[in-house]
């Protein structure tokens, strides 16, 4: 399974990681896993490896155009492609198999992340002579991202190896799966509880984890555990609501008043943003005090029309395109389908792209919808990278996340959800929605989550917890098993997983497949 390569793969980075370089990592060559450490900027070395590997929630992988989130939309039947190596084929056809591409990418990212907080954890307890506080700290964000890790690797495949430890013997590598419950059981639960009880900071805008980016994970979490595969129970349900509750009572987030603001990289970290990953244009970003990252959010020109002249990027890729019929299904009125709100279907040529005089740099209409969420417009219109950070958790979901988990845990809206789910609505231009019933305020929610964070990998993950899926045409929320997508094609038990990849089948005989695989 080669997790001995993954497990060892931050030691090679802690040497000048330190307070000054926050993931701006290089290799030294002189530091082991056996290494004696005592200072505090080897201590804070190794809380920051915990953020190296978050780059597998928004980055560019093998294949022309090909980014790791599109695993998580193009699933969901509300999106489409315009570039035929995104591999798109496959989920549209329901062939997906062990060799499609992404799946590693999740894998092996989610797996070196883990690796990076085991060894962070195991170091951090030689730190004998530090600040407690400080380590206490630490411990808090690496048991987040653990956590993190862990939470996206049991919904996008299932039952997952459980490995709380460093792992350095070859004879440790042939390992099995452990099953979903397990690992919520054992490690995200009881991670994200003891993160929770860290001297976290209630807020932050460095790009660091918060006590209220633990609150919101934890309550996803939650609200996951009550429903598929786990069903859990109405207690889950209440657990949740209480964590979203103290995010909402601690006033430290508030909608933007204009949807412009969610994607102005100005806005990075704040306002409505609780956790976002981070990303910075040719230069180091300042994340936090002396703190730094490169690279930029490619996410930004995947969404842009294929090959259309219309930005400062190389390329325009056109992987990721919302499905007429799903933009279409908005109510009358919604202000985010307005023209470049959170869809658009113009713009104007770039200058280095069309001749002196050309018409297209007035004016290109484009004959369809583009997603219009991520639209970085000094990177489109003049730099051609963007530092447009990639969200998580915004306040947005957290407003949605306490009504679902306490209508669910009361079995009745109360004033502060119907208040959560009116201020979406609001911003949106709709009319408050005043039902208290039951199914009839969670279907309101369920609208308000597919509308509100399209394209924002949490649609797929709604499907999967509540094995339901909304049709377009009809507004109703039908079983995803026996659904009949926009190609024809019937989702079954098979689509509730994806394949565990080839390579790792290859490397590991105790690993077992999926079904239907």
């Amino acid at each position: 399974m080669k997790y001995k390569q993954l497990f060892i793969s931050l030691i090679c980075c802690l040497g000048l990681v330190s307070c000054n370089d926050f993931l701006d990592h290089m290799p030294t060559g002189n530091l082991t896993s056996e290494s004696g450490l005592s200072s505090a900027e080897s201590a804070e070395a190794l809380a920051n490896s915990a953020y190296i590997r978050s780059a597998v929630f928004n980055r560019m992988v093998s294949g022309w155009g090909s980014n790791s989130v599109l695993l998580l939309e193009y699933m969901t039947d509300k999106a489409t492609s315009e570039n035929s190596q995104s591999n798109y084929k496959d989920f549209e056809g329901l062939t997906v198999s062990a060799r499609t591409s992404y799946l590693e990418d999740w894998w092996v990212g989610c797996y070196a992340g883990i690796a990076d907080c085991n060894l962070a954890l195991n170091k951090l307890e030689e730190f004998t002579g530090l600040d407690k506080e400080v380590l206490e700290k630490y411990r808090g964000e690496i048991r987040f991202w653990r956590a993190m890790y862990y939470f996206y690797l049991v919904r996008i495949f299932g039952d997952v190896t459980e490995i709380l430890h460093v792992q350095s013997e070859l004879g440790e590598l042939q390992v099995t799966r452990d099953p979903v419950k397990e690992i919520y059981d054992e490690i995200i639960i009881p991670d994200l509880l003891s993160a929770e009880q860290a001297p976290l900071p209630v807020k932050e805008e460095t790009g660091r984890v918060s006590l209220n980016a633990v609150r919101t994970l934890l309550a996803d979490v939650y609200l996951t555990y009550a429903g598929y595969p786990v069903q859990g129970g109405s207690q889950y349900y209440a657990e949740s609501a209480k964590r979203t509750l103290a995010v909402i009572e601690s006033q430290s987030y508030t909608l933007f008043p204009s949807y412009e603001s969610l994607w102005d990289p100005a806005n990075n970290n704040r306002g409505e943003f609780i956790f976002q990953i981070q990303y910075g244009v040719n230069m180091d970003k300042v994340v936090g005090p002396n703190q730094k990252i490169v690279g930029s959010n490619e996410a930004v020109c995947v969404m842009l029309p294929t090959r259309s002249g219309m930005s400062a990027f190389n390329l325009e890729y056109g992987s990721l395109v919302p499905r007429k019929e799903f933009v279409e299904s908005f109510t009358p009125g919604d202000k985010r389908v307005e023209e470049k709100q959170f869809f658009f279907t113009t713009y104007k040529g770039h200058p280095n792209k069309f001749a002196t005089g050309a018409p297209e740099l007035e004016f290109m209409d484009f004959g369809g919808y583009y997603i219009h969420k991520f639209f970085d417009k000094q990177a489109i219109d003049v730099v051609g990278q963007s530092d447009l950070n990639w969200t998580i958790y915004r306040y947005a979901d957290v407003l949605l996340l306490y009504a679902e988990a306490q209508v669910n845990a009361d079995e009745a809206a109360n004033s502060r959800a119907l208040d959560a789910l009116n201020q979406i609505r609001t911003r949106a231009g709709l009319e408050p929605f005043t039902v208290t019933d039951k199914s009839r305020f969670e279907k309101a929610v369920w609208d308000q989550r597919y509308f509100e964070l399209c394209y924002e990998n949490k649609m797929w993950f709604d499907i999967l917890r509540t094995r339901l899926i909304r049709q377009d045409a009809t507004g109703e929320y039908v079983p995803f098993v026996g659904y009949q997508s926009y190609n024809g094609k019937t989702y079954g038990e098979t689509q509730l997983l994806f394949p565990i990849l080839l390579r790792e089948m290859q490397a590991n005989f105790n690993m077992q497949q999926n079904p239907g695989y």
